[in-house]
């Protein structure tokens, strides 16, 4: 089933942004760094529905994926007109998730909203794959980025984004965990 048929892509927008070992003090929700990214990420999601937006697309990685889309069906709870459409590399993939709240998390929100599964099982390119689909179905990205001396899927989807001409919006990390915008159209200029 192609949940994403009916979608208007023009109203959609995708996530990406790394692990919580990348994040500030390892994705620890209590430490002030992690509370500060978490509100700039409501703020940044609640400006995208502003702009018109009304569908989100989160790739479910334990990270940033799953805290966007927590907001996401935060707001739909509040009354917000939302969709979140979770879109998942291979059927395994719950078992990635790093503690017993992002497996809850991961296990309540992918049975509640539709989801594609990619792959039935891993493979090597299946996070590729899962970061096309959600570039594929969205004109808008938002993604959370710290430079890493090697790549990083997070990176690989922020390129596809910009090739394909999506609006990014891109909140970098630096070295002592502020966090500011970087914001382009794309190599397309759209």
């Amino acid at each position: 089933m192609d949940v994403c048929g009916g979608i208007d892509r023009a109203k959609t927008c995708c996530f990406t942004g790394h692990r919580l070992k990348d994040l500030p003090f390892g994705g620890d929700r209590h430490a002030l760094g992690m509370r500060n990214l978490v509100s700039t990420l409501y703020l940044t999601i609640t400006e995208t529905v502003k702009e018109g937006y009304d569908t989100f697309i989160s790739g479910m990685s334990d990270g940033i994926d799953l805290i966007c889309a927590d907001i996401v069906c935060q707001m739909i709870s509040k009354g917000e007109k939302l969709d979140l459409i979770c879109a998942v590399p291979y059927a395994g993939q719950i078992r990635e998730m790093r503690s017993p709240r992002s497996a809850y998390l991961y296990e309540a929100l992918t049975s509640r909203f539709p989801t594609v599964v990619l792959s039935r099982n891993y493979h090597p390119d299946c996070y590729k794959e899962r970061n096309q689909f959600m570039v594929d179905h969205s004109s808008k990205l938002i993604g959370v980025y710290r430079h890493k001396s090697r790549g990083s899927g997070t990176m690989q989807t922020i390129g596809m984004a910009r090739r394909a001409g999506l609006s990014c919006r891109i909140i970098r990390l630096d070295s002592d965990n502020t966090f500011y915008f970087e914001y382009d159209k794309g190599e397309n200029g759209k």
